[in-house]
């Protein structure tokens, strides 16, 4: 479906601005004349990518070329009307040479017409009465027509910047030009008007900016940084005519064809939409989902020059549809996506059961499609995303089967979970019989991986091969069963003190690396060979906090963040980082502006709200030690404020919940009549307050506890306590 209203959905032109529905677009353009070079602003080093506030309604960001800077915001509050605005940060040449030109374009047979007595430009679309206006605060020095954006360039490329014949009012491309000696600061309005609509006012001059903003708390940086990611990097993607959010916008044409999806990728993209933006969360689940193959698999990639049919990736599309749907309460979202995710899960258990193990393999399937490296070992190692990791090495490929001869520990856990998460929705659909056989399948899955991927000599999980041994190299993988509910206490003990923080191992300034640092094939340091990928943190993190390993999570959600802080200094987010000195561009293969890196700062702030399979939703406002949010939770829109220890959260603006209590409160539940939670270990007189709400009964474990109106100062608790009340006449404040 075609989106509609104004964002920057153009794959190639990050800093255009569109309204794909109605066929308008505003493209910045730069020239400058010391180099004869002209820019569209393409994704790379020509844009810093900077803030989106939460609401979609401003967008900041910065240009280079050819040493002049200029700081860009958009301002998106309003459907109907936006404002375009620069500044000069640093000038290259002198400002008389330097052309800012703003493109516009209509939708087919639209018609141009310029007002130069009042500075008002317009275009009217062929088959609409709305009409497009523009009004600049200065009125552009010229106003030239052209076939195309690449004509534009062509001309200013060989003719120069004093070249004038292009003036005539004829092209299917309108360029507004302004120079920066005439216009180092420029404030442009564009609006579509209804025919009777007065016309747009001429706007004002923008003002410098005042003192840059405090810095926000580490939280709420973390929060911001993984909403600016997946906000620039989703677009409209004119194969399909839909909207998604890229991987990253600089493969989108040259490597991708027009579109592409890699099936984990975009289901991450899914999951980090989650916290603002179910809708977009749902873009991305559409888009992938729309090429589930008649096998079964979700297709492991899918572009505009290839597919990927015989392979899929890890099976964790369970589990992100199971986080929308605890977010939005959307009974729809489950009958649409539950009989998908059930041929996914299936097919994996058909296709990939590596003999008669009870267990699962990578592989690719003999004779389906023709993606490239159909057949190989290289595409049986694709469908894991971990391509070139050195636990594939040991494996042998069989190409009758497809099959790598390996049972992948970290593939069974998720394909564990998978089965889980599913028969909680069948549960929850009313299929008991499929919530049966899922269960039962997991449950004995998740058996099969606390005893057969066990290597006790080593006291850790390891891919085994179908001969019999275990694997020598290791991942971050070997903790995924933690995640699965298949590690026991003495299994996490063990991978947590011989693994997780071994220097030699796991640990380090920077974790998690995707091998072991003293495996030889660590200093490659190429792609999944030593370097750390924000995914592998993700599963390690759930799984610690599924263990009950709160300080060990909290540990690895802080290095994660700490580890993006390191070049989001400079806006960029890797698709990978160096395990040494968290370097994004120290190598060729790590995109520097990559959709899934944003994962690393989501687990800073999961920290203060999540919500999952075994916890439901949880919540601890004490760490966000400032002000945080807003973001969308099972308990509604909320944001927190106050100090480390005397925190206020507010739902939909408004007074909810306030109290002094440190740690995690986890499986909350509430109703117009009812709270409960279970409580993080506590000391005595911690407070836990309803705003406006009495509270007509209260217990820890059952045993009654006296209430002060809607304040509860709570006893010394141990973790895991369980506080329920009853409020007063249905909870009405």
């Amino acid at each position: 479906m075609t989106p509609s209203g104004w964002g920057t959905w153009t794959p190639e032109r990050p800093a255009a601005l569109s309204d794909p529905a109605a066929g308008f677009a505003l493209t910045p353009l730069l020239y400058a004349d010391r180099a004869g070079r002209a820019s569209l602003i393409p994704p790379g080093p020509a844009i810093v990518y900077g803030p989106r506030s939460l609401d979609g309604a401003s967008v900041a960001f910065e240009t280079r070329h050819e040493d002049t800077r200029l700081a860009w915001r958009y301002h998106l509050a309003d459907p109907e009307t936006i404002a375009i605005e620069w500044r000069t940060l640093a000038l290259g040449e002198w400002g008389l040479r330097f052309w800012v030109v703003l493109c516009v374009t209509g939708p087919p047979g639209a018609a141009y017409g310029h007002d130069a007595d009042r500075g008002v430009f317009t275009v009217q679309g062929d088959a609409s009465e709305t009409r497009l206006e523009i009004r600049a605060a200065k009125d552009p020095l010229l106003v030239t027509y052209h076939e195309d954006h690449d004509a534009l360039v062509r001309e200013l490329e060989v003719k120069g910047y004093f070249y004038l014949a292009s003036r005539r009012a004829e092209g299917r491309l309108a360029a507004l030009r302004f120079n920066l000696e005439e216009a180092p600061a420029m404030r442009i309005v564009a609006a579509r008007r209804a025919p009777e609509a007065p016309s747009v006012e001429r706007p004002t001059l923008p003002s410098q900016p005042a003192t840059d903003p405090p810095e926000p708390p580490a939280a709420q940086a973390s929060l911001q940084a993984v909403h600016d990611v997946v906000a620039w990097n989703h677009v409209h993607d004119r194969v399909n005519d839909r909207p998604y959010t890229l991987a990253t916008r600089a493969w989108n044409a040259r490597k991708f064809g027009g579109f592409g999806l890699w099936m984990t990728d975009t289901l991450y993209h899914a999951l980090l939409w989650s916290p603002f933006d179910p809708g977009k969360a749902r873009d991305n689940l559409e888009a992938l989902f729309a090429w589930q193959t008649e096998a079964g698999n979700l297709p492991c990639l899918v572009t505009g020059n290839d597919r990927w049919v015989d392979r899929s990736q890890p099976p964790v599309a369970s589990f992100v549809v199971q986080r929308l749907w605890a977010l939005t309460s959307d009974r729809a979202l489950l009958d649409w996506a539950y009989p998908i995710l059930l041929r996914n899960h299936d097919w994996w258990w058909r296709e990939r059961s590596l003999g008669d193990s009870g267990l699962v393999a990578y592989g690719t399937s003999p004779g389906v499609g023709e993606g490239l490296y159909r057949g190989t070992k290289l595409g049986a190692k694709n469908e894991s995303s971990m391509d070139n990791m050195p636990v594939h090495d040991p494996a042998p490929f069989d190409p009758e089967t497809g099959l790598l001869l390996s049972a992948d520990v970290g593939l069974n856990s998720l394909l564990a979970l998978d089965g889980e998460v599913l028969a909680l929705m069948a549960g929850a659909l009313g299929r008991e019989d499929e919530q049966r056989r899922l269960a039962e399948r997991s449950e004995g899955l998740r058996e099969r991986i606390a005893s057969e991927l066990w290597d006790g000599e080593r006291g850790v999980f390891a891919n085994r091969l179908a001969s019999g041994g275990f694997v020598a190299p290791l991942a971050p993988t070997s903790f995924f069963p933690m995640v699965a509910g298949a590690a026991s206490p003495e299994q996490c003990e063990s991978l947590i003190a011989r693994y997780l923080h071994a220097p030699d191992k796991f640990g380090g300034r920077f974790g998690l690396p995707s091998v072991t640092r003293d495996d030889p094939a660590y200093p490659d340091n190429v792609y999944w060979r030593g370097r750390i990928w924000g995914p592998l943190n993700f599963w390690v993190y759930q799984g610690l906090r599924r263990c009950g390993r709160e300080a060990e999570a909290r540990a690895l959600a802080a290095k994660s963040a700490a580890l993006f802080q390191e070049s989001w200094r400079d806006r960029l987010c890797g698709e990978n980082y160096n395990a040494e000195n968290g370097a994004i561009t120290d190598s060729a293969d790590s995109d520097s502006f990559y959709a899934w890196g944003a994962l690393l700062p989501l687990l800073q702030a999961l920290e203060v709200a999540d919500a999952t399979p075994w916890d439901g939703p949880s919540l601890a406002p004490a760490l966000a030690e400032g002000a945080f949010g807003p973001l969308r939770t099972p308990l509604g829109r909320l944001a927190v404020a106050g100090r480390r220890v005397d925190w206020e959260l507010r739902r939909d603006g408004r007074p909810w919940l306030s109290g002094t209590l440190e740690g995690r409160l986890s499986a909350v539940e509430e109703s117009p009549e009812a709270f409960s939670a279970k409580l993080p270990a506590t000391p005595a007189g911690r407070r836990l307050t309803f705003e406006g709400r009495g509270i007509a009964s209260a217990s820890l474990d059952g045993a009654p506890l006296a209430a002060a109106e809607g304040t509860l100062t709570l006893p010394t608790c141990d973790a895991g306590t369980r506080l329920e009340l009853r409020f007063e006449d249905g909870g009405a404040a």
